[in-house]
């Protein structure tokens, strides 16, 4: 993964951080119900969609709390979808990671070699020590996704998330960094 200006770059995806020129890019992709499958996205108006995203925004570094978010561009210049990392107030030093793909962009390897760029940015430039990741159970790709970037299964959270309104379990995974 190579770095250029706040973009981060992989041999076929570029990261391209979220701010107020591409937000309703972002916004436009969270309209797609086929992503609502296995994710709770906010059903905001644009504009207040796109308010809330950039509101205290500024770039990600080490030890900076907030929620981050790239969209994943593939080499042909086609937005594909989005990873984020959450790093919370009480802990600088672990994050939270989000991802979706678009349906017809999956089983190529794209989400896991965008993950992979957002963990390798979440511990060197960050400085994070753990990642967290939660899924459904019933979503093996994304669990299988998770492994393969190197999380391991930290248990099961009864009722731990929100879908279509109506309280789920979700697996929590973890990774930690080494050295």
């Amino acid at each position: 993964m190579t770095r250029d200006d706040k973009s981060l770059r992989t041999p076929r995806l570029r990261l391209i951080p979220v701010e107020a020129s591409n937000a309703s890019t972002l916004w436009e992709l969270m309209q797609n119900q086929e992503l609502r499958t296995y994710q709770d996205l906010p059903d905001l108006e644009r504009l207040h969609f796109t308010a809330l995203v950039t509101s205290g925004r500024g770039s990600f570094r080490a030890n900076k709390p907030g929620r981050f978010e790239w969209l994943i561009e593939h080499q042909n210049r086609t937005v594909i979808g989005w990873v984020s990392l959450r790093v919370g107030d009480r802990s600088a030093q672990s994050g939270e990671i989000g991802y979706s793909l678009l349906a017809e962009y999956r089983g190529h390897g794209f989400a896991t070699e965008a993950v992979k760029a957002l963990v390798e940015e979440a511990f060197s430039r960050g400085k994070l020590r753990k990642l967290r990741a939660y899924c459904l159970p019933e979503n093996r790709a994304s669990r299988a996704l998770l492994r393969r970037v190197g999380f391991h299964e930290d248990g099961i959270l009864k009722r731990g998330a929100s879908l279509r309104g109506r309280a789920v379990d979700v697996v929590s995974y973890v990774l930690e960094a080494h050295g």
